[in-house]
């Protein structure tokens, strides 16, 4: 399996993505945890996983690399709810 150079800025680039954009997702959906729009949350969530694990099949073209680097991510992005915690805030309209 050869990486090139785009390739790898590609999937470094989706990585940090994935892992930002999740944790925005999952701080959202315990901001919403007893509201009906924690589902939308969460399910944006469980799509973004796929769509990442999609686009990094689709450029490294392996089951095994895709497989670790979905799984390094998630540690990350576990390491990183842990550590700092979610984004949990008061909602505030525009017109305020």
């Amino acid at each position: 399996m050869q990486i090139t150079g785009k390739k790898a800025i590609e999937v470094f680039v989706e990585s940090v993505n994935f892992i930002v954009i999740s944790y925005a997702l999952s701080s959202m959906a315990m901001s919403f945890r007893t509201h009906w729009l924690y589902i939308l949350f969460f399910a944006s969530n469980v799509w973004l996983c796929g769509r990442y694990c999609e686009v990094v099949y689709r450029t490294v073209k392996n089951k095994w690399a895709t497989g670790a680097l979905f799984a390094a991510c998630f540690a990350i992005f576990c390491a990183l709810v842990y550590f700092v915690g979610y984004i949990d805030g008061e909602i505030t309209p525009f017109s305020a």
